[in-house]
């Protein structure tokens, strides 16, 4: 078995985890990213860091531009394992155009239609936790990273884990709740995720509001970290639950960039020292809703 920190050493991501197969014993083939590849050893995290430049314009208002949650092939990383002799399956969860509508062999699923949630990969390493507004945390990044998943054949020593002591990297300042224009996530409304011994609050989300958000989302894919009962859609003036999956809700875009993830962003390097000059935030917040009038 390779040793965590050899192969961490190896992988030259920021964030790198090894995710004790223990987290997926209970897991539905669904769900699970043992089922991407038969026979695989090992399931990697890795997650790369996002300057803090790229939030910039869109905390001024002057420029909306894309904040990529996932990453995508990972080729780096895939081929130090392949040169080792090993295969290496990386995933993102997004949607892929033109796939077979049923599984290729009876035992399996089918084709891209797995709803395999990285951020829980990511706390179940031990690299973060889920935050009040469901989006991934680490302790060196707040929101501010890229996540990618590998599944090999190379068996990797599961790592880093939960260091002991850590306290909460969430203080659930409730700051995504003040700055949603569009009062998406609820204040008093929530749930709890558990992955890994480890019990993380996570408020109520309208999925329609974050989806008519025109405060910095955008659109790539229709996966969302947490649990089904946290998660809600408007339908006929009710609100539904969906329960396709027990870590997943479904149809949340993606927020990094938005006013909910901003305002995180700013409370995080508020209250840690992150190695800017200046604060992230500058001036008074702006914020939109998708009925307001338009200006005369």
């Amino acid at each position: 078995m390779i040793p965590f920190a050899e192969f961490r050493a190896k992988a030259h991501y920021d964030l790198v985890g090894v995710v004790p197969l223990s987290a997926y014993a209970d897991v539905p083939a669904q769900e699970n990213p043992l089922s991407l590849f038969p026979g695989a050893k090992s399931v990697v995290v890795l997650g790369q860091h996002i300057r803090r430049g790229r939030f910039r314009a869109m905390e001024e208002g002057s420029l909306w531009t894309g904040v990529a949650r996932w990453l995508t092939g990972m080729d780096g990383v895939v081929r130090a394992i392949e040169r080792e002799g090993y295969e290496c399956v990386p995933f993102a969860p997004v949607d892929a155009p033109k796939m077979p509508r049923r599984a290729v062999h009876m035992d399996l699923c089918r084709p891209n239609s797995y709803r395999i949630a990285v951020e829980y990969a990511a706390v179940a390493a031990g690299l973060g936790e889920i935050g009040y507004h469901g989006m991934f945390m680490s302790e060196q990044y707040g929101i501010r990273q890229s996540l990618g998943l590998l599944v090999t054949d190379m068996p990797i020593e599961p790592g880093p884990g939960v260091p002991a002591g850590r306290k909460p990297i969430c203080d659930l300042c409730m700051e995504c709740v003040k700055c949603c224009p569009l009062s998406a996530i609820s204040a008093t409304d929530r749930g709890t995720v558990s992955c890994q011994g480890q019990t993380m609050a996570v408020g109520a989300i309208n999925a329609l509001s974050c989806q008519a958000c025109p405060n910095g989302v955008s659109g790539d894919s229709k996966y969302f970290a947490g649990a089904e009962e946290l998660h809600f859609e408007v339908e006929n003036n009710q609100v539904k639950g969906e329960s396709s999956s027990r870590f997943l809700g479904g149809s949340l875009p993606n927020r990094l960039a938005a006013s909910c993830g901003r305002a995180c962003i700013a409370h995080f390097e508020a209250t840690h020292d992150t190695g800017y000059r200046l604060p992230f935030r500058i001036r008074e917040p702006w914020g939109f809703r998708p009925d307001q009038a338009k200006e005369q």
